[in-house]
């Protein structure tokens, strides 16, 4: 979704804005300018070596400044308003979607001015636009957009994306092809296309840069108030562009011959170039989705597919010859294989299991093959370009495509879909999209006029590629009792089992949420059996004494079956559909048959508790629980000091913070030693084994509190506990994170979280015992 996605050589940008350049082939559809830019010949008057070098140096430093501008701006707003809406990556989804459509409306803003004004109002109209924009500033959304309770996110999302963000948004990505008209006016003797080599440079390095300078070094405020002033910078270097051009004379758009690389091919209808564009899109959206489902929605795995997807576009479109296909499909062909194969290690033991579902192989597998998949689709968009008579339709269509692509997946599919199709529904459009393509190639191996032993080779493979996608999208089906999508992740309730081992299970993407034995006693089961740390936590509690208990996440409600007369449990849910499944009896009863007082606040929890808080008379909890985790993602706007703040301030002074880390890919216990040290906080880690024969499943529990004792005291009692039950030393271990582990580990906060340092390493042994 880049600004200017070109075509060219980075590295000579500046040489060749200098030196005269020849008309380069038909390249980059995302300008929105004709090829003929660069060979229009008029004069522009002498000038003079100083004054030619200073105005290169203002269009190529503006068109950088613009891209890295616009490729900021997208990770840095939706870091912002990501913990208002738990943390999900639905967030991302809906934020690419809009600047997709920005981005579009931007283009269509430059094709008008340079098309339909007259060159000495250009200036005029986009100034105007300028100011507007920066009247609109800061881009971040303030505190009042913050959602208040249960809200509808994507309407919240995008009216507060529409009013902080869409008018500076919409002035950048107008930039690149108004500069490159003005640059073409005011030096006609010279190609602009250099730079959309700068502009490719500004895009990548501020794609790459964020995650690894900026968000690691300024927080989230100091980079939003340095973007603001960056913008105004900026604006005023492309009004003063706009200036210059101003003086010099207006061009002739008469469209020349076509100096194209590559033989004619037969004309492709503009809705093949639409759906190409839009299913590149879908590609990256529905990988981008994968990523963040299972590890968490975080810039840097926001901005890794978006930079291979950007990639894609540089090499298709910065060569006169189009990508081989072959190349191309083979590699797409080749991942896919692999990440099968992947699949099917993953559900064994020991080291190459662990290996194949890490997070490394997972986020390799993903990149490479989206880089594979966009190289076949920007492939076919090069090869299909056409002449220069329908090249501004060409790059409109392109636009417009990934707009349609960013809508569907952000808007659309939430609706019509109850899972995650996009992934595979884009896999099996561009499967077919590609035969189209071929269609139209009279060069190719799979032409229109091929033996038709070629099309029904290629018809079989595609076949084979569809029947795969159907039935894996089947099988998600098996022993489902019901399936929903919604903004927060796709629920599932299924009932697996026979008899007296029936159950009754509730998943969120790839996580269980809890389990209840059907028609059996109200037991707590799963990761809050009675003897994973929240479940010692609970028996432990006098039981003449009531007890008021917090729970950050609801799941199925398991942990009201520790409730006893006079208790009080007050759960936050951000999901409404978990709220009704859980509250379901023809599903769950843990909630309907608890002995205590139960109360369910909807909203994000953080959010609630921070209003309680701040409440003049604020909720005091002896217990507080965090065990909000979407499918296998991290909600790190719950493990930051500021948030630790916010518990530290409903808890009774002797009470007891829980938080469940078990995870897959991360290390969390450095993350919670670390805010505890900062806090003057104790801390206790308790972990066990699967047993099965107490409905305990593996579970880490990571306690926090001011008093040392109330540690101690639990420490001891799990203890005993596993002694008085003849288990294995080994079965439940308690521990206390150590300095010297803590030291590597940063403090997390709301504008630094350093998910990176929290990964799991990858095994290196293959073959041995371990893995988890």
């Amino acid at each position: 979704m880049p600004a200017e996605r070109n075509a060219g050589s980075s590295s000579r940008a500046t040489e060749n804005l200098v030196a005269d350049a020849a008309e380069p082939p038909n390249r980059g559809p995302f300008v929105g300018l004709p090829d003929a830019i660069g060979s229009t010949t008029f004069s522009a008057g002498q000038m003079s070596r100083a004054r030619t070098r200073i105005l290169l140096l203002l269009f190529a430093g503006t068109s950088f400044a613009s891209a890295c501008l616009i490729f900021v701006v997208q990770p840095m707003v939706g870091k912002r308003i990501l913990p208002w809406f738990g943390g999900v990556p639905a967030v991302w989804m809906l934020c690419l979607a809009f600047y997709q459509t920005a981005l579009f409306a931007g283009y269509a803003w430059a094709h008008w001015l340079v098309r339909g004004v007259q060159s000495g109002r250009q200036l005029a109209l986009h100034a105007l636009l300028f100011m507007g924009a920066a009247l609109a500033l800061p881009v971040l959304p303030g505190e009042a957009w913050k959602p208040q309770g249960a809200v509808e996110p994507s309407g919240a999302i995008l009216a507060m994306l529409a009013v902080n963000v869409a008018p500076a948004f919409l002035v950048l990505a107008a930039t690149g092809p108004l500069l490159q008209a003005w640059f073409a006016r005011c030096q006609p003797e010279r190609s602009p296309y250099p730079l959309y080599a700068v502009s490719n440079l500004g895009s990548l390095l501020a794609l790459l840069g964020y995650p690894f300078l900026l968000e690691s070094r300024l927080s989230l405020s100091t980079s939003g108030r340095l973007w603001s002033a960056a913008f105004v910078v900026t604006g005023l270097a492309v009004l003063a562009c706009g200036a210059l051009a101003r003086r010099a004379r207006p061009l002739d758009w008469e469209a020349p011959a076509d100096g194209g690389g590559t033989p004619p091919l037969r004309q492709a209808p503009a809705a093949l170039w639409l759906l190409l564009a839009a299913c590149a899109v879908v590609l990256l959206m529905g990988v981008t989705n994968e990523l963040c489902l299972d590890v968490a929605s975080v810039p840097f795995l926001w901005i890794l597919p978006l930079a291979t997807y950007l990639t894609t576009f540089i090499l298709c479109f910065g060569s006169r010859r189009s990508p081989r296909r072959v190349i191309s499909v083979s590699l797409t062909l080749l991942v896919l294989g692999v990440q099968f194969l992947a699949r099917r290690a993953s559900e064994g033991e020991g080291s190459l299991a662990a290996v194949a579902e890490s997070i490394q192989v997972q986020i390799l597998l993903h990149c490479l093959f989206l880089f594979g998949a966009c190289m076949v689709l920007h492939g076919e968009l090069h090869r299909l370009r056409p002449a220069p008579s329908r090249l501004t339709t060409f790059y409109m269509c392109v636009s417009g495509g990934g707009a349609l692509g960013g809508l569907f997946v952000g808007i659309v599919a939430p609706i019509v879909f109850d899972d995650y199709l996009e992934l595979p529904i884009g896999v099996g459009l561009g499967c077919l999209l590609l035969l189209a393509a071929c269609w139209y190639d009279d060069q190719g191996w799979l032409r229109r006029h091929a033996p038709r032993w070629h099309w029904a080779l290629a018809g079989a493979l595609t076949g084979i590629v569809l029947v795969n996608l159907a039935t894996g999208a089947l099988g998600r089906l098996e022993n489902v009792l019901h399936q929903e999508r919604v903004f927060f992740g796709v629920l599932r309730v299924r009932q697996v089992g026979e008899r007296a081992n029936t159950q009754r299970q509730l998943f969120n993407g790839t996580t269980l949420h809890g389990l209840q034995l059907v028609g059996g006693a109200q037991r707590p089961t799963s990761y809050y059996g009675v003897l994973t740390g929240i479940g010692l936590a609970l028996t432990q509690r006098r039981p003449e004494v009531p007890s008021r208990i917090g729970v950050v996440g609801l799941g199925i409600g398991t942990l009201a079956a520790y409730g006893r007369r006079g208790d009080r449990l007050r759960f936050y849910e951000i999901d409404p559909a978990v709220v009704r499944l859980a509250s379901d009896p023809a599903y769950f009863t843990f909630l309907a048959r608890s002995a205590a007082e139960i109360e369910i606040v909807e909203g994000d929890g953080r959010i609630a508790l921070e209003g309680e808080r701040d409440a003049s008379s604020p909720s005091r909890f002896g217990l507080l629980v965090v065990d909000a985790f979407s499918s296998d993602a991290i909600p790190v706007h719950l493990l930051t000091r500021e948030a630790l703040a916010v518990y530290l301030g409903v808890l009774d002074p002797e009470g007891l913070l829980a938080v469940h880390s078990s995870n897959r890919h991360f290390e969390l216990e450095p993350v919670l030693g670390q805010l505890a040290r900062d806090a003057g906080l104790r801390v206790l880690v308790i972990e066990n084994d699967p047993l099965p024969r107490r409905l305990s499943a593996r579970a880490t529990w990571v306690f926090l509190s001011r008093s040392g004792n109330r540690l101690r005291a639990l420490a001891t009692f799990a203890e005993q506990r596993s002694r008085a039950l003849g288990l294995d030393r080994q079965a439940i271990r308690t521990r206390v994170p150590t300095p010297r582990g803590l030291a590597e580990s940063p403090v997390w906060t709301d504008d630094y979280i350093d998910l990176l340092g929290a990964m799991r390493p990858l095994p290196v042994r293959l073959g041995g015992p371990g893995g988890s």
